[in-house]
């Protein structure tokens, strides 16, 4: 399914397959605005495809347990974490992908506070901004206390991760009047070792290992 201009609570809630695509709208002066989503996106969800070219509230991804999802909301000032509450400038206000046990979630933004707190399973990618003060010491603080996970450098093994995620994204966004967006989006895997980073629970690159002998 496709919504152009937003939509609010609990979009994509345990969905098990299929897509749903929130994109930007037309308002009456034929700008194209908003894109968003309010709390709990893809709670619980277990399969198929979310893209959200806005940001999200609170608690997006919560329980994710084998869906894709990308929340293309980017970042438009410079950080600077020093003002206070992290969520109230962020693209997504807290506790991204809460307790997620597998899945991929790409987040071109700020993630906002509190992310990965419980999460087990499935991968986190975020887009390294240095530029914008969107540095390794800003993702560390935006990790929940006690979470059990590492921010790591993305390798070969996610290339084709990031490939299949950008290109749904950029693929929606040709589709639906973006032809120039989709461009712009598709040039972040021109370098994408440097463009982005990653968050998986501990351990899991030594299940994988083990799994695979």
């Amino acid at each position: 399914s496709l919504v152009e201009g937003g939509a609010q609570d609990g979009v994509a809630k345990g969905i098990q397959g299929g897509r749903v695509i929130v994109l930007k709208g037309y308002n009456h002066d034929g700008e194209l605005i908003d894109g968003s989503v309010g709390k709990s996106l893809a709670y619980g969800a277990t399969g198929g495809l979310v893209i959200i070219q806005g940001d999200a509230d609170s608690r997006a991804c919560i329980r994710l347990s084998g869906a894709d999802v990308i929340i293309g909301g980017e970042i438009r000032q410079p950080i600077d974490d020093s003002r206070g509450y992290i969520g109230i400038h962020a693209n997504v206000k807290g506790f991204l992908c809460e307790y997620m046990t597998a899945g991929r979630v790409l987040v071109l933004g700020d993630p906002g506070p509190w992310i990965c707190a419980g999460m087990t399973g499935g991968v986190l990618y975020l887009r390294f901004q240095p530029e914008w003060s969107f540095d390794w010491a800003a993702i560390q603080r935006r990790i929940a206390r006690g979470a059990t996970v590492n921010l790591l450098a993305v390798g070969d093994a996610d290339e084709n991760n990031l490939k299949a995620l950008i290109g749904e994204y950029s693929n929606e966004l040709a589709r639906n009047h973006q032809k120039e967006e989709a461009r712009r989006v598709s040039g972040y895997l021109q370098n994408w070792k440097d463009a982005f980073v990653k968050i998986e629970a501990v351990g899991r690159q030594l299940d994988q290992s083990v799994a695979s002998e």
